[in-house]
């Protein structure tokens, strides 16, 4: 059928550019690729059926596979919309949570290679049944370890959980629990940022508001200075995930300090005079030509 290494160059070429994307706005995560061997082909043809292969009924669309793990789960949306206006979208899974049922949700994409992987893509794959398309999984740190558990030894062995329904349930429970947990994570962070503002510890509000790796774990003096409280307040009302979804969509290439976020956001958002009066030449200019531009 193919080659799995000479799809291994186009796989590693996205993976990379979706994690520089991600990078050049801090958040944290972790991404994983894979091409699927030719025996997991016939394993999940034999599996589904042979009508899984059938032209006429659905094209084998997941040979290259990222998954990406993000470390706090108000990310996924992010990550979620920008993946879709990045790339053509396919088709999606994405599962609802019932208030009932203890059920594992996915948030599976398939998307449009790039048109400048697609010829090579065809000129490796020339099975018609396979499509030009790549599957990106996401997933959370906390269940990340319970879904490879589920996939290796419930989704592949489902022979082994028969008329265990009970222990399949409280298996699902499991995950439940920890989707709780990532809540409560979320809040905790809320409540901690709240104490940093109130005590006037802004490295530490800064870290614990917007969750993002920054290079740095000081504000420098020079913009220390800069800042009354009016300012400090406008910065910890901001909303994290609007900045963030804002800023993916833009081709910013700054190093992320304190320093440097404090004037991102202020040059966007809060647009306070003195701040901006005091930013380095190269950064307005950098910032100035993502105003319009995507």
């Amino acid at each position: 059928m193919y080659q799995p290494r000479d799809l291994e160059r186009i796989c590693k070429n996205i993976a990379d550019n979706v994690g520089d994307e991600f990078s050049k706005i801090g958040i944290f995560f972790r991404i994983f690729h894979r091409v699927k061997i030719n025996s997991s082909i016939q394993s999940k043809i034999q599996k589904k059926g042979e009508h899984y292969y059938d032209k006429k009924n659905k094209f084998i669309s997941d040979i290259i596979g990222i998954r990406i793990i993000l470390y706090f789960s108000d990310d996924l949306d992010i990550v979620y919309n920008w993946l879709k206006n990045f790339f053509k979208l396919v088709e999606e899974t994405v599962d609802k949570n019932e208030e009932t049922r203890f059920a594992p949700t996915r948030i599976n994409l398939v998307l449009k290679l790039p048109d400048n992987f697609t010829k090579e893509f065809k000129n490796v794959v020339k099975d018609d049944m396979i499509s030009a398309t790549f599957e990106v999984q996401l997933r959370t740190i906390l269940s990340e370890g319970w879904h490879e558990i589920d996939h290796d030894l419930r989704y592949k062995c489902s022979d082994d959980w028969k008329n265990n329904s009970d222990l399949a349930r409280s298996f699902n429970g499991i995950l439940a629990s920890l989707e709780t947990s990532e809540y409560s994570i979320l809040r905790l962070f809320e409540q901690l940022s709240y104490r940093h503002y109130k005590s006037n510890d802004l490295d530490a509000m800064l870290r614990t508001k917007f969750r993002i790796r920054f290079l740095n774990s000081r504000v420098s003096p020079s913009v220390l200075d800069k800042l009354d409280e009016s300012i400090v307040k406008e910065i910890f009302k901001l909303d994290r995930i609007e900045i963030l979804k804002f800023l993916l969509q833009k081709n910013i290439i700054v190093p992320l300090t304190m320093e440097n976020w404090i004037y991102i956001i202020n040059y966007f958002f809060i647009k306070n005079d003195s701040l901006i009066n005091n930013m380095p030449k190269e950064l307005i200019d950098e910032l100035s030509s993502n105003v319009y531009g995507g």
